[in-house]
């Protein structure tokens, strides 16, 4: 009789809902955070994102599950799930305040216009404006920081985070890379630069981890310059003192390595608007070669997802294989299984004009598009991995 009480108790303790005794998966979750794009300014697209965004998640999801690939190599053989409530950044209203300057300027074209021209002159105005407005440093910076305060949680909850950025979210997801992945090497940095002997041996000699631009700005041991050069702070004595509080700063103002899965830019303008990144007379370009450095020595991915028919979609960039891409950058690289992508294929089936919104109406189409660029870029970086894949 109590074996038989024993057996009840413990069949009933089973046969509770997980939601009782809390969390008891085995596996960490990975949280997709999608972020806006522009023109969204106003009540009604602020809701037409999120409409989108909920809209799109479980294709995404279900997507990803469905691929024996993803499985093994995105969810690493069960070792991840991808969260099932989907997070939002939202940005949108940060340049309210503007575009309401711009309609009040355009009310007064309303008297001699005709309906259509002002219709036009009114989407590219706000298109254009939030686009123009979040690339400038002064207008990202803070969007950059509330961006961290999110992924930190995430990484204080013990997740693992992809950007997904929409349209102009794609300059937020980049300057995300490009500011806070901790891949300067600190006497590497300060050897370039033109301080002091005596601070470069003091650097020498008080080594720190490694760390990002935000860091070095934060720390005030740098700063940005009008014509986009990172200038380092040439006061020796001052910069001693500010330099021992760098690993403080690296801490809170950079991703810590392994928080950030990768990014997806989807109807992405990136390129049209950045389009010196790759220019190798940039001052910054050194600065984009150690992100590409750094995506693939920790196992991340850049994709770039856009539909054919999208005529503000542009490849971030020509595919090529990790040879040619270290060959490009000239730096030694240690690969992992990081990679960048671009897919610019697919058709949205939608009109010329509408193709730039559909990726939401189009979940489906769209979320096998990304599984088809996530095995595409991971085969073209890493394809003896792909080959064993083949022949088991």
């Amino acid at each position: 009789m109590k074996k038989k009480l024993l057996l009840i108790i413990f069949i009933l303790f089973l046969s509770f809902p997980s939601q009782v005794f809390g969390n008891v998966s085995n596996h960490d979750e990975i949280q997709f955070i999608y972020i806006n794009g522009s023109n969204n300014n106003d009540k009604k697209m602020k809701d037409w994102f999120f409409k989108g965004m909920h809209k799109m998640h479980p294709f995404m999801v279900k997507a990803i599950n469905s691929s024996d690939f993803m499985n093994k190599n995105f969810l690493e053989n069960g070792k991840y799930i991808v969260s099932e409530k989907p997070e939002a950044f939202f940005w949108g209203d940060k340049s309210q305040d503007e575009i309401q300057t711009i309609n009040s300027d355009l009310s007064i074209t309303k008297m001699f216009s005709p309906k259509l021209a002002q219709t036009v002159r009114t989407l590219i105005a706000h298109y254009l404006h939030d686009a123009i407005w979040v690339s400038r440093y002064r207008n990202m910076h803070p969007i950059l920081q509330d961006l961290h305060k999110q992924v930190m949680h995430n990484y204080q909850n013990n997740k693992q985070v992809v950007l997904f950025g929409y349209s102009a979210g794609a300059f937020v997801t980049y300057e995300y890379l490009f500011n806070k992945l901790p891949d300067i090497d600190v006497y590497d940095y300060f050897s370039r630069t033109n301080v002091s002997d005596e601070f470069k041996e003091f650097v020498k000699n008080n080594k720190m981890k490694p760390t990002c631009i935000d860091a070095l700005i934060a720390s005030k041991l740098a700063v940005y310059s009008a014509d986009d050069r990172l200038i380092p702070n040439f006061n020796t004595e001052q910069s001693k003192k500010d330099y021992l509080k760098l690993n403080e700063y690296t801490c809170t103002e950079c991703i810590p390595n392994g928080t950030l899965k990768g990014i997806v830019n989807f109807a992405s303008p990136l390129v049209l608007f950045y389009s010196d990144i790759s220019n190798a007379n940039y001052p910054l370009t050194y600065y984009n070669k150690l992100l590409y450095k750094y995506l693939l020595e920790n196992d991340m991915f850049w994709l770039t997802v856009n539909y054919a028919d999208d005529p503000l979609g542009y490849p971030t960039t020509k595919n090529i294989s990790y040879k040619d891409l270290k060959d490009k950058i000239n730096l030694q690289i240690n690969p992992a299984k990081g990679f960048l992508y671009s897919k610019s294929d697919v058709n949205s089936r939608r009109t010329f004009i509408g193709a730039h919104t559909s990726y939401w109406s189009t979940s489906k189409r769209f979320s096998k598009s990304v599984v088809q660029a996530y095995e595409d870029g991971f085969c073209l970086y890493n394809s003896e991995n792909c080959k064993k894949e083949d022949n088991n």
